[in-house]
């Protein structure tokens, strides 16, 4: 048989929903706050364990940047806040996998260039991990 709520049952409902909504507008705004901070991101070239270019992108950033590794001349193309490595000459890059890995745009992915020793980063400009030296976490 059903009873009637109580004063406190219904406390009880109100104050459920009161902290599922301020949990919610919560989510939102830090989801948007965290958009906000990934605006720009820095690309980060590496050649043989050599920092060889670095250059800050945002979201708007349309080019073509050029980065020498030894005696050859690679091309990245930044465009809509993501990065790719276009095509090499088949005496350069025989397999040329790092230009068919296609666009990335998230740090925790990276285009690789095996035969030249060639890694492509993106980094978030407010990422924590480099701002403090000594943290001792592998990303």
């Amino acid at each position: 048989m059903l009873s009637k709520m109580t004063l406190w049952d219904k406390m009880l409902v109100f104050s459920l929903i009161v902290i599922s909504l301020t949990w919610l507008v919560m989510a939102m705004s830090n989801k948007t706050s965290n958009k906000a901070k990934e605006g720009t991101k820095t690309v980060e070239i590496v050649a043989h364990g050599n920092l060889v270019e670095k250059f800050t992108i945002t979201e708007d950033a349309k080019n073509i940047y050029s980065f020498e590794f030894g005696k050859n001349t690679g091309y990245i193309e930044v465009k809509d806040g993501a990065v790719r490595m276009l095509e090499m000459d088949r005496d350069i890059c025989p397999e040329g996998i790092c230009s068919k890995t296609g666009w990335i745009k998230k740090t925790y992915e990276t285009i690789v260039c095996m035969p030249n020793g060639i890694i492509v980063n993106i980094k978030n400009n407010e990422n924590i991990l480099e701002k403090n030296d000594d943290t001792d976490v592998i990303v």
